[in-house]
């Protein structure tokens, strides 16, 4: 199929939708993109639900979704209705059905906007038929149509809003069979029900693509969108990775898969699933949201400037005028991961970098400053029970001192990591005097100059040669403004013969820069280095989640270095965290917990906790805490295991979707979860892996 999916994947500009309003708040159009959370309290419980709605709306969440599971919390809706008008309670609610289209049409009464998931909405995964002919596929459609419509015809006449929202584990046995659990099947679901909703000329639809795994919720996104473009439809996108966790970790998968949409221009509204306080999740959002917010802020007054007065021009930092990308073609299959291929390079004596070889960690040592010694192998002592280690470590050699100090430490060969180096100052124009001492390094960083002359560039790039044949690595930083010259640069080091070369790039656009670097290199074999630097550890957590891991996720990038100021500890496990993020490196065990909602049979935050408290040393292992089963067996689709509330005090336990263990009881559900993963031969004790490092 068509691999576009907006109007240019190298230069920004949002996707255009029409507007949707819910209530009084307008989603997509020339709209900001909405931030909105979801009240964890029971439904019933008007008190707790009022207060959360309150603090929700005062924090500045511009929707806010409450469960609707059951006829009881159906009744509770006018009970809320009436005390958020006694207490000026404006923001716009959302009731979220499962299962129920009879609770979905007595919830629309008193909502702005209804959420059902196509999924189960009026199908259920029985698997009663291996195999669908067109005519009985077309038979479920026609019984679907006939229990979605009634609340369509209703949302319709209220003026009520609707999100049709897929969730990848919660797909029907009907689109299973045709389509298997892909992306292209959580697509279809949609448009189902889209087309349903068309066919009464019902258009006030937002659309959801929601998983936990980041590579598939962007995919689906993105074909989503390519889809939406072949139709000619323009529904507002709400983005989410949906059980994306607590702490670091959520913060981190939240800002690389709605993040890097956002940077694609794809999204109208978010959603940050964690498992904490609900308004813990707005000011996630918030950050995640600001910079493109600030773009239409700027293009709005763009166009009102350009209206008034033709010749003025006022452009964002990454908007630029599109013909601009004329050069550039996608490379990139969007809807599926590929590696950009990159020959082998041997990064030192026992690392390699490119091809098959996993996404290696460099650690920017430049916050060092005195006894480099002391600090890395602080940072070895720090990193190696986590299974972290850094596998190449940088430094900026500023003079002679510095230089001495690393030539000993380096020749010492107690540090098992590549070292790295970018000369700076006058030792940057000096490199023939200093090229005895830098031979035992292993990797020269370099920007490519602006040469004066020949003979400046024979000079130069001798000594970058002499080097290289050392078996030696260099590094080339280019910038943007560097791509008009890339022909010449890639001749010149050719003529040199420095084979061992690896990219990088110096940029603030990383994703469509690194991008458009690609298309530049597609007809060579260089490894890429992914790189940015920040000002400090929360926007590098942010910027790197979306830059970097979108970047993975697009199957660019070798090796992965992040800087900011701060301790080398933090720029390490922050680059392995995206990895693990981007599930393209897992290092340690991976979480899948909801958010909580007033569906949940337990307190989830504590559960949680309790639970990686115990496994968290199990390294790639993939456990799922759900708070009930209307998300749990779903939104669980690639765990390894499964603790979901089955009912109060009572626990499913699952392997993988095969529930092995029905209403355990919570006081010994933990003992049962790890004595599933032993039986299952995936356990190991944590004294075990700590003695091994």
């Amino acid at each position: 199929m068509n691999k576009k999916y907006n109007t240019s994947t190298f230069e920004y500009e949002r996707r255009k939708t029409h507007e949707v309003k819910v209530g009084d708040v307008g989603i997509g159009g020339s709209n900001p993109i909405r931030v909105q959370s979801m009240t964890n309290a029971d439904t019933k419980d008007v008190e707790s639900t009022i207060r959360q709605i309150r603090e929700l709306q005062e924090i500045g969440s511009e929707l806010v979704r409450l469960t609707v599971p059951t006829s009881q919390d159906a009744e509770a809706l006018p009970l809320i209705r009436k005390r958020m008008r006694d207490e000026n309670l404006t923001v716009p609610l959302v009731a979220d059905i499962h299962f129920t289209p009879s609770i979905a049409l007595k919830a629309v009464e008193y909502v702005e906007k209804v959420r059902i998931n196509p999924g189960n909405f009026a199908d259920r995964k029985k698997f009663a038929i291996l195999e669908y002919t067109d005519k009985e596929y077309n038979l479920e459609l026609e019984r679907i149509a006939e229990t979605f419509l009634p609340l369509v015809k209703r949302a319709q006449e209220l003026g009520v809003a609707m999100r049709i929202g897929t969730n990848h584990g919660s797909l029907s046995d009907r689109i299973m069979n045709r389509f298997g659990d892909t992306p292209e099947g959580m697509v279809e679901s949609a448009l189902e029900f889209i087309r349903i909703a068309e066919s009464i000329s019902y258009k006030d639809i937002i659309v959801s693509m929601k998983a936990s795994n980041t590579q598939i919720m962007i995919q689906a996104y993105r074909l989503l969108a390519a889809r939406f473009l072949e139709l000619n439809m323009t529904y507002p996108l709400h983005l989410g990775v949906t059980e994306a966790g607590d702490g670091k970790d959520g913060r981190i998968k939240s800002a690389l898969g709605i993040g890097s949409l956002l940077d694609d221009g794809l999204g109208d509204t978010i959603r940050v699933s964690l498992t904490e306080d609900p308004v813990l999740e707005i000011p996630v959002a918030k950050i995640i949201v600001e910079k493109y917010n600030k773009i239409l802020i700027q293009n709005l007054e763009s166009q009102f400037l350009t209206s008034r007065h033709p010749s003025s021009i006022v452009s964002s930092d990454l908007e630029k005028p599109l013909h601009w990308n004329a050069t550039y073609k996608e490379f990139r299959d969007p809807f599926e991961y590929s590696r950009f291929y990159a020959k082998p390079i041997q990064l030192n004596k026992t690392t390699k970098l490119g091809e098959e070889n996993p996404i290696r960690v460099e650690v920017d040592c430049s916050n060092v400053k005195l006894n480099f010694e002391k600090e890395i192998s602080e940072l070895f002592l720090k990193a190696a029970p986590l299974s972290i280690l850094p596998e190449s470590l940088h430094f900026k050699i500023r003079n002679e001192t510095i230089l001495k100090e690393l030539s000993i430490l380096r020749n010492k060969d107690i540090i098992p990591a590549s070292f790295s180096f970018l000369l700076e100052g006058e030792m940057a124009n000096q490199v023939h005097d200093y090229l005895s001492d830098l031979i035992s390094f292993d990797k020269w960083v370099t920007y490519y100059p602006h040469f004066a002359n020949e003979e400046e560039k024979e000079i130069f790039l001798g000594a970058i040669s002499s080097f290289h044949k050392e078996g030696k690595c260099i590094e080339w930083i280019l910038k943007a403004s560097d791509f008009p010259r890339m022909n010449g640069i890639l001749s010149d080091i050719q003529k040199f013969a420095i084979s061992n070369s690896i990219f990088s790039l110096e940029s603030n656009d990383l994703i469509r820069d690194y991008r458009k670097l690609c298309t530049h290199l597609s007809n060579y074999d260089y490894p890429i280095a992914l790189t940015s630097i920040h000002s400090n550890h929360e926007e590098a957590l942010y910027e790197a989640s979306i830059g970097l891991g979108g970047l993975l996720i697009d199957g660019i990038g070798d090796l992965i270095r992040i800087h900011f100021p701060g301790e080398l500890f933090e720029e390490l496990s922050l680059s392995y965290d995206i990895l693990q993020g981007s599930r393209l490196r897992l290092t340690k065990t991976e979480y899948i917990s909801c958010p909580s909602c007033g569906r949940t049979q337990f307190d989830l935050q504590d559960t949680t906790a309790r639970i990686k408290k115990r496994t968290n040393h199990l390294i790639g292992v993939k456990i799922a805490v759900m708070g009930c089963i209307v998300n749990g067996p779903g939104e669980m689709a690639d765990a390894d295991f499964g603790y979901v509330g089955a009912a109060p005090g009572k626990v499913h336990l699952y392997k993988g979707k095969e529930i092995i263990m029905k209403n355990v009881p919570e006081e010994i559900a933990d003992e049962k979860l790890i004595e599933l993963i032993k039986d299952n031969n995936m356990w190991v004790d944590a004294k075990i892996i700590s003695s091994e490092m």
